[in-house]
């Protein structure tokens, strides 16, 4: 006798059916708590959130700086409040509402993250004002895509290379060996970064965007080269004794007020848009 096994299996499709829906109400409170948490903080202004990805982009109000912040990197800590004599709780009364409101502690770079449950650092002695660094940041670029481009308000540099040339960084000059290599589905951004590399120099892969801004990349080998990813360069400039750019197996390459120093190679169906303003020699 053969036993009907069709119950047993739509049981536990079912269940599985169940489990990702579970998930997915999961995954959406998360984000929506996360949410919540960046909009109480005042130093940070949301500017769009990626569901998918588990993402949230940022602008610093102080600098105006923009900033990609991973869900699994905002930590939990309490908001600080006032002690106030006159309306005190009286002793092991529950504390207000407002009291246990949860604030998004975002660590930037060279700056601790917060512990959960842990007070926020004060700013560094000597900081400048808000003022003060939205001028340092003048021209700037703070973010970029296909066809546009975020700046920092300030003077309007020269166009073309000459921007290219005296202003694509301040940074202090660092020498690698190897190269910075992006693989995958990743986001990766330098910006601001002066280096020189023995060999190539950065390399992205297999699905990976990168974003570079005033920057400079000087190369023995070839300065940025892209295989089936997606590079964004903005007010930069690119040396590579071997080429300064090599793109191929359909790569994307954005470029705009930027200066090129070497040979820029193309194959198969990858191609260059420029947006405007570059000097490719």
């Amino acid at each position: 006798m053969t036993r009907d096994r069709s119950v047993p299996v739509t049981g536990l499709a079912c269940l599985v059916l169940l489990a990702l829906g579970s998930c997915a109400k999961e995954a959406e409170e998360q984000m929506s708590w996360a949410r919540a948490a960046l909009a109480r903080n005042d130093r940070l202004e949301i500017v769009a959130a990626d569901r998918e990805g588990q993402r949230f982009t940022v602008r610093m109000k102080d600098t105006g700086e923009l900033r990609i912040v991973p869900l699994n990197e905002l930590i939990a800590a309490p908001a600080p409040t006032a002690p106030a004599a006159s309306s005190a709780p009286a002793p092991g009364a529950a504390p207000p509402p407002s009291a246990a409101t949860d604030a998004a502690a975002l660590a930037a770079p060279g700056e601790a993250a917060v512990p959960q449950g842990g007070a926020a650092a004060s700013p560094p002695t000597g900081a400048p004002s808000a003022g003060a660094a939205r001028e340092m940041a003048g021209g700037r670029v703070l973010e970029s895509g296909p066809g546009y481009t975020i700046k920092a308000a300030g003077t309007v540099p020269p166009a073309g290379g000459a921007r290219a040339e005296r202003s694509v960084t301040s940074a202090a000059l660092e020498r690698r060996r190897e190269p910075i290599v992006c693989q995958g589905a990743r986001l990766l951004h330098i910006d601001n970064r002066n280096l020189e590399f023995e060999g190539d120099a950065v390399s992205a892969q297999d699905g990976c965007e990168i974003h570079i801004t005033n920057s400079h990349i000087r190369a023995s080998g070839v300065g940025v080269s892209a295989r089936a990813a997606n590079v964004h360069i903005d007010n930069s400039l690119i040396e590579g004794e071997a080429a300064s750019i090599d793109a191929s197996e359909g790569a994307q390459v954005y470029a705009s007020s930027s200066r090129f120093r070497g040979l820029s190679r193309r194959l198969d169906t990858a191609a260059f848009h420029d947006l405007g303003g570059n000097v490719w020699n």
